[in-house]
């Protein structure tokens, strides 16, 4: 990772299907996410730990779901009404005609590094060389096409991608291939180990996507002002979601998470939202047919907004 901070990219879908908690007793909130890795989780997470969704008469669940259409069909059948992850299966079931929105926008610029062997410098030494995913069609071969792609070289002419599973570091350490990308909590992990992060651009991307009730919106954003404010409650929430203990990886996660970028007016950028349909399309045609300004309802947010209710966070 370059040495400024770039925040925020991890698509996160958060979508859902509620209804409204009856009087007297609180709502019954399931939300799915696709790991405990990675940022899709963590305002949820610390909203939660924080007692915040209780304020506002929610109970909440976490559920673990591996893979994107096993979320968006867990959705479909009312299994889960909320859920956090990559944008694929979300986006492709949108250009397929499933009716999904988007509430806001959780990061619109990329946090991902191209992540080589020490022998190599610059980006241009990767023509003709290997570039590791953990599957095709995933979001880490997605990420590939995306960066290689604005940074010149053709992902399917010039570089050679392979699929790899998870363990990418030691796959690369055994010569399996000759770069990655990697979110900035794994790229550190790669620097420490003796791997190259080549310098980066910061580039537009869509991170991100809620919907749900005013209820939930509420919480949620009275989570993210925990989560800027009260660093250290936070990075111990952190610790215990991420099940880490190094100070310093839990550091770097902390101030490398797009809400410090978004802060509490969490808005899509929609040149962020078409360069993801974009380098998405270029795969599937249908998902070139939609339009950034049309995946999204801001009707919620722009009436807390309206209302007051952000300016009064800020302030107290």
């Amino acid at each position: 990772m370059s040495s400024k901070v770039r925040r925020g990219f991890y698509f996160f879908v958060l979508l859902a299907l509620l209804t409204p908690a009856a009087r007297g007793r609180a709502e019954k909130l399931r939300i799915s996410n696709a790991s405990i890795s990675g940022n899709t989780a963590i305002i949820t997470y610390v909203t939660e730990r924080a007692g915040l969704f209780k304020k506002y008469g929610l109970d909440t669940e976490l559920i673990l779901i591996t893979g994107g259409p096993a979320a968006v069909s867990a959705l479909i059948n009312n299994d889960v009404d909320l859920d956090l992850r990559a944008p694929i299966a979300a986006l492709q079931a949108m250009a397929h005609g499933l009716k999904l929105t988007f509430l806001l926008s959780q990061s619109n610029t990329l946090d991902y590094d191209v992540v080589t062997r020490p022998e190599i410098r610059d980006v241009r030494q990767l023509k003709g060389k290997r570039v590791g995913v953990i599957r095709f069609g995933g979001i880490s071969e997605l990420m590939v096409r995306y960066l290689f792609q604005r940074l010149g070289l053709d992902p399917d002419k010039d570089i050679q991608i392979v699929q790899t599973g998870q363990a990418r570091l030691v796959a690369m350490e055994k010569g399996a291939f000759e770069s990655t990308v990697l979110s900035s909590v794994e790229s550190y992990y790669a620097r420490r180990m003796g791997f190259r992060v080549l310098d980066m651009p910061e580039l537009p991307f869509f991170g991100s996507t809620i919907t749900g009730t005013p209820g939930w919106l509420k919480a949620y954003l009275e989570g993210a002002r925990f989560f800027l404010r009260e660093k250290a409650r936070s990075i111990e929430f952190l610790s215990a979601f991420l099940r880490l203990k190094d100070p310093e990886v839990l550091e770097v996660t902390y101030k490398t998470h797009p809400q410090h970028q978004l802060g509490l007016r969490p808005y899509p950028d929609l040149a962020a939202a078409r360069a993801t349909i974009d380098i998405m399309g270029a795969r599937d045609p249908l998902v070139r047919k939609l339009k950034a300004e049309e995946i999204f309802s801001l009707q919620a947010l722009t009436e807390l907004d309206k209302s007051g209710f952000i300016n009064q966070l800020q302030t107290h």
